[in-house]
């Protein structure tokens, strides 16, 4: 590869905006304005956002899993969120620090060895069906991660090498409601004695999430 082909692909991989998971607090004149992460690349970033903001300027709190801090940021794009849900803010980045910069690249190398490995959780107390649905998972390019105890469960989902979209569980689970409140990003997926039917679903809820559809994108 040339230096004009280098020059190229790394300008790329600084603009390349990757699916992160993570929180926002936008420090508006008006007061906090509290959102999430769609998307972060080295040079800025996509915030869901409850409210629409209005200033041009901005003091960006953003809390990844492995890193938090306060960036310097500016308004590139401001449009509705689909399906009514707040507003999506687009920033380009004017002032990071370099530790806070170590993060963002951590968190967009973990994203990128997730739209590669399609990390999957396994939550079932039935072990010999639990296995199949390991093995069928491991057959469909998955890799499925089965913790055995709640902690487990939670310590896998804050791994800061880990970027886990999709949770597959038996209807009723008591971690459920833990999932939807602690981790909206993770969709969750029910298992049934149908192996083949649950594994089927599993694939189709994750080629539905940010981490699938990237993969695609970066082949």
């Amino acid at each position: 590869m040339g230096g004009e082909e280098l020059a190229s692909w790394s300008e790329r991989r600084c603009a390349m905006r990757v699916p992160v998971r993570g929180t926002a607090v936008l420090h508006a004149h008006a007061g906090p304005l509290h959102g999430t992460l769609e998307n972060l690349s080295r040079s800025g970033a996509l915030l869901q956002l409850e409210t629409e903001p209005v200033d041009p300027d901005h003091e960006l709190e953003l809390a990844l899993v492995d890193g938090r801090g306060t960036i310097g940021a500016r308004t590139v794009r401001v449009e509705p969120a689909p399906r009514d849900q707040g507003w999506w803010l687009a920033v380009a980045f004017d002032r990071v620090d370099p530790e806070m910069r170590g993060s963002i690249e951590a968190a967009i190398e973990t994203s990128l060895a997730a739209a590669r490995e399609r990390p999957i959780l396994v939550i079932d107390s039935h072990e010999a069906r639990r296995t199949r649905l390991i093995d069928r998972l491991v057959d469909r390019g998955m890799t499925p991660l089965a913790p055995r105890t709640p902690l487990e469960t939670i310590e896998l989902l804050n791994a800061a090498h880990l970027t886990i979209s999709v949770c597959l569980l038996t209807r009723g689970a008591d971690l459920e409601d833990v999932l939807a409140d602690a981790f909206p990003w993770v969709t969750t997926s029910e298992i049934t004695d149908d192996v083949e039917a649950t594994v089927a679903r599993a694939i189709d809820t994750w080629c539905a999430t940010p981490n699938a559809r990237f993969g695609i994108a970066i082949g």
